[in-house]
């Protein structure tokens, strides 16, 4: 296996998977082309996502019962900080929708200077992606823009790296889908520096649009965060 030249052992991908038996194992074998230190967190799955993920690497850790995407990122980086010493770590999807090929990309933002310590993954907004993740993308970066004086181009996108330092400052309270706001929110609020790097999106379903439910439930907790955080 030839590793990126950037990509030190300090660096751990962790990826988060529920019930994804369907597509983690094309994913993982194309992950290990580009590093062997990754981390897989097994959200409660009820198929064989864990035995599949124990195929490619021991660094597989299992919830005994689905907590969400939050908390399974906040397993993942805490075992890769306190019993890996990782410096940083990269999140994944393990839906097989996110590219290992932009791995390049972080690890060389990574190992550059100081302040690329915070990266956001950037989906384009072109043709390739379906109508109701664009318009759901957008409204919620003017909300946050509005809120919190920080425009970030692709909240919703999983595909992000950060240091240690950073990690304890965004430490997140969510463990839903809604992680991906709260770290938004957070950093714009803390003022911490961030980059962001363009990322080629698989998309293997066509999952549904945000509803009018949803929209308020953004508004909401936008609300809440501006309040609390």
């Amino acid at each position: 296996m030839q590793s990126h030249p950037n990509n030190p052992s300090s660096v751990f991908v962790v990826v988060t998977a529920f019930n994804e038996a369907l597509y983690l194992a094309r994913f993982l074998s194309k992950l290990k082309t580009k590093t062997a230190d990754f981390i897989v967190v097994d959200d409660g799955s009820t198929d064989a996502t864990a035995n599949i993920a124990r195929k490619y690497t021991k660094n597989v850790l299992s919830h005994p019962v689905n907590l969400g995407k939050g908390a399974a990122m906040k397993t993942g980086a805490d075992y890769a900080f306190e019993h890996l010493g990782a410096k940083a770590v990269i999140f994944m999807d393990g839906d097989d929708q996110h590219d290992v090929a932009d791995l390049d990309r972080f690890y060389d933002l990574l190992s550059t200077a100081p302040s690329n310590q915070l990266i956001f993954g950037v989906r384009s907004l072109d043709s390739s992606m379906q109508l109701h993740r664009a318009v759901g993308n957008r409204f919620a970066s003017l909300l946050v823009k509005l809120f919190f004086g920080t425009y970030m181009s692709d909240i919703p996108s999983g595909f992000k790296a950060m240091s240690r330092s950073v990690y304890e400052q965004l430490r997140w309270q969510s463990t839903d889908y809604g992680v991906e706001l709260e770290i938004a929110c957070k950093t714009a609020k803390l003022r911490l520096q961030f980059k962001e790097v363009a990322i080629r999106t698989i998309y293997h379903d066509l999952n549904r649009g945000m509803d009018l439910l949803d929209a308020v439930k953004i508004i909401y907790k936008i609300l809440l965060w501006r309040i609390n955080l």
